[in-house]
């Protein structure tokens, strides 16, 4: 087969997310500044006790934006549009939807209630979870990707068992994984104990998954052994909000983690022949035309949770799509230069 270049490649992605209203940056901004504080609070002193190393090195850099600009992002979304929300986010999204204000203003104003939100003591609780939840993700799978060498049946039951809390690893890596999953299972709150278990659960899924695509066993479903992963990280991030976020919303985060997915393999293709991955765009199973259905659905499917909870002014369902627009712009740019690869 053969495919456009890696700048034609990146330029279609570009052209196809398009351009947002450059004054979402502010809510945008808002938003990125409660997930780094969190990631300061919470996550680095996890990598400092455990794996300090990581701090000058290149990963370090990709842990800092998966958690806080990719992973870290979605809840927070899905709680600004969710049918039950908390009571905080119901104020501010019926102001939102009420007031008569231009979407650079409401953009303004959503800024002030998310650095509001930082500070609130209620929500200290769920800060922490998202923020740890995005962490143990990114960290996990990069070891197992890159830092674990042992054959991919052995290197599987491993990670099972520190997913379960049943083994206590040597190296710095591995340790701040099991540092943070022991961070993010702790004190949890009554509603979050079980979406945590089946959360377990839907990662050992992943870990089989992954383990198949080592073995070059065909995924069925076409998607080259992607989707238990997606579904075991939505099931992470999804814990502390899960007593608000209904189903509709659980597959809305998942179709926008399937278009990143798409994004990455899209983008790096040449990078994944090299080391001898096979994704479905490598494959033929992904194409472009794909992957623009897969954007589409997505903004499509984000406009639609926030009608359905009754926020159904144009000014606030524009300004939740456009801030959606320029948070995955962003990550088109980062995986560019192979920053949020």
């Amino acid at each position: 087969m053969t495919w456009p270049s890696r700048p034609e490649r990146v330029a279609q992605m570009r052209a196809l997310v398009g351009d947002a209203d450059p004054s979402m940056r502010r809510l945008t901004v808002g938003l990125r500044r409660l997930t780094h504080g969190s990631y300061d609070r919470w996550v680095l002193p996890q990598i400092r006790a455990h794996w300090p190393a990581l701090e000058s090195d290149p990963f370090g850099v990709k842990l800092r934006l998966g958690a806080c600009n990719l992973y870290g992002s979605a809840p927070y979304t899905v709680l600004l549009c969710a049918r039950h929300r908390p009571l905080y986010f119901q104020i501010v999204s019926r102001m939102g939807n009420a007031l008569p204000l231009p979407m650079r203003w409401l953009a303004g104003l959503g800024q002030l209630a998310l650095t509001v939100l930082h500070r609130l003591p209620g929500y200290e609780a769920t800060h922490r979870r998202i923020i740890l939840v995005a962490s143990f993700i990114a960290t996990i799978d990069h070891c197992f990707d890159h830092l674990m060498d042992e054959p991919p049946t052995e290197r599987g039951r491993l990670v099972k068992r520190l997913i379960d809390g049943h083994w206590q690893p040597d190296s710095p890596p591995l340790r701040l994984a099991r540092a943070l999953r022991d961070e993010m299972g702790r004190d949890l709150r009554v509603h979050e104990r079980q979406p945590f278990a089946d959360a377990m659960r839907t990662l050992h899924a992943w870990v089989d998954s992954e383990v198949a695509s080592l073995l070059g066993r065909e995924d069925p479903t076409g998607l080259g052994h992607r989707l238990a992963g997606i579904e075991g990280a939505i099931d992470g991030l999804l814990v502390p909000v899960k007593h608000y976020a209904g189903p509709e919303a659980r597959a809305w985060m998942i179709d926008a983690s399937l278009f990143v997915q798409m994004l990455d393999d899209w983008i790096d293709l040449e990078g994944d022949l090299e080391t001898g991955l096979h994704t479905p765009v490598a494959l033929g199973q992904w194409t472009y035309a794909d992957i623009a259905t897969a954007w589409r659905r997505t903004v499509r499917g984000l406009e639609e949770l926030v009608c359905a909870a009754g926020l159904t002014a144009p000014r606030y369902v524009g300004l939740l799509r456009e801030a959606y627009i320029l948070m995955m712009r962003e990550v088109v740019e980062g995986m560019a230069d192979r920053t949020a690869d």
